[in-house]
């Protein structure tokens, strides 16, 4: 079932349709979600004594959670002229959007360890590594959407309503006249 739509719009309601998007557009929010907290949660903890035997399960975690979010942040890239229809450049203001340089600056460690890893700077990287907590941001970010949504959908309710009631009121004092 083809509804007329080009990848290209599939792709850029599949990343900015939230938890009120469509059914694919919730499922991958929530992912992103679950895999903030998982790498937020797996930073904290892996300074705990014993916790370092799992370290294959961390990186094919943190591997499989970059991997998502590089390949969000390039497919808002790519749709940035249908989120910023208006501006003039819209793949700047993309980049220069504060939740993209919070992303940018949470999956930063993750590559700079692959250039790093057996360098002196590596150390630098631990440093890093302290702004993948911002990217509970983009939790925050996605829990104010779906709040705007919900605001937005029960305003146009209660203008329904209102029009219902109105029309409703007219017609009984049409009917009144007309007797």
């Amino acid at each position: 079932m083809n509804n007329g739509k080009s990848l290209k719009h599939k792709a850029y309601e599949l990343i900015e349709g939230g938890l009120h998007g469509n059914t694919a557009a919730r499922i991958f929010s929530w992912l992103l979600i679950i895999l903030i907290i998982l790498s937020v949660f797996f930073m904290a903890i892996w300074d705990i004594d014993g916790v370092q035997k799992w370290h294959p399960v961390f990186e094919v975690i943190e591997n499989f959670t970059v991997g998502v979010f590089t390949i969000e942040l390039i497919i808002g890239f790519w749709t940035a002229d249908l989120r910023f229809p208006n501006h003039p450049r819209p793949r700047v203001r993309y980049l220069l959007d504060v939740m993209t340089i919070v992303q940018i600056l949470a999956i930063l460690p993750f590559y700079l360890g692959l250039i790093l890893r057996d360098s002196s700077l590596a150390s630098i990287v631990k440093f890093f590594q302290v702004l993948k907590l911002l990217h509970l941001l983009k939790i925050g970010e996605i829990g104010i959407h779906a709040w705007k949504e919900e605001r937005a959908v029960r305003a146009e309710r209660a203008e329904m309503a209102r029009e219902l009631e109105s029309r409703n009121a007219a017609e009984e004092e049409n009917t009144e006249k007309e007797r």
